[in-house]
């Protein structure tokens, strides 16, 4: 059984793993798993804090696994039921590693990575040709209708998210790096609505929210398109604004997740 819907369900479910029950996302939300995963049933939100102990009891799963923020403040209720494994929450090809090999399946994880990293060396060398002078990428999540927005990092910080681990393989440095006062040991930068011309590259990727938001709505991304300002961007003027898909940018956590950025990375830069 899986206690959360990122690393831990969507890493059991690309290796084919047996999974009884799983934490959700908000609303219920599972993301890049199979139609089955998506049918399991649900131990609760766990992504907001909503854990079903007794759902879980009832699952009779024989071994628990999930991110360990999520479970470390259940772990004698979890362990109690079955024995439980929380995967540290680090750079997540090691939580994705770590989720395989507690159910004997870590030689097939590492091996999932080969094909991936000769996808990313090939981005860079075509990314290299395209723009030779280097690319200038903002990417930015919108998540609710304030106009606010977070201008997201590269690895140095944002290990948990693989779109950060496929930028800097691709030789792409964000512009949240080089914000005014951006503090680079931090995942991503605030950028008020009367600020938004900071946002501004030669392309800008942004998504809707995310982070366990099933449904932000229409009406938050038009808190950021609707803006005069956003007209006024360069990259939005060259039409080289982009809107992505949240779950592989910000709640991805396996190779169809990494594989989806660089699908997206093409279509956009390429």
């Amino acid at each position: 059984m899986s206690l959360d819907a990122y690393v831990g369900l969507q890493t059991l479910d690309e290796l084919g793993a047996p999974v009884v029950a799983t934490g959700t996302l908000g609303g219920g939300l599972r993301t890049l798993v199979s139609a089955a995963s998506q049918e399991l049933p649900s131990i609760g939100v766990t992504a907001l804090g909503d854990m079903q102990l007794e759902a879980i009891a009832a699952a009779a799963p024989d071994l628990i696994v999930g991110r360990q923020p999520i479970g470390e403040e259940y772990y004698t209720e979890l362990s109690g039921i079955a024995p439980t494994v929380l995967i540290p929450f680090t750079y997540w090809r090691d939580q994705y590693i770590d989720v395989a090999d507690s159910v004997a399946l870590g030689a097939q994880a590492t091996q999932n990575f080969t094909g991936l990293d000769e996808r990313i060396v090939a981005l860079r060398s075509e990314i290299e040709l395209a723009w030779p002078d280097g690319v200038r990428l903002s990417v930015v999540r919108v998540s609710d209708t304030s106009g606010d927005v977070r201008s997201y990092n590269t690895l140095a910080a944002s290990t948990t998210f693989l779109y950060a681990d496929i930028l800097s393989g691709a030789g792409i440095v964000p512009t949240a790096n080089s914000l005014t006062g951006a503090d680079p040991s931090k995942v991503n930068t605030a950028v008020s609505a009367e600020n938004l011309p900071l946002i501004d590259g030669d392309v800008i990727i942004y998504y809707v929210g995310a982070g366990g938001q099933a449904d932000a709505g229409i009406a938050v991304e038009q808190s950021l398109v609707s803006s005069p300002l956003w007209s006024k961007l360069s990259a939005v003027q060259a039409d080289r604004a982009f809107k992505v898909d949240s779950a592989p940018w910000f709640d991805g956590y396996n190779l169809t997740g990494a594989n989806a950025v660089i699908d997206d990375l093409r279509r956009i830069l390429l």
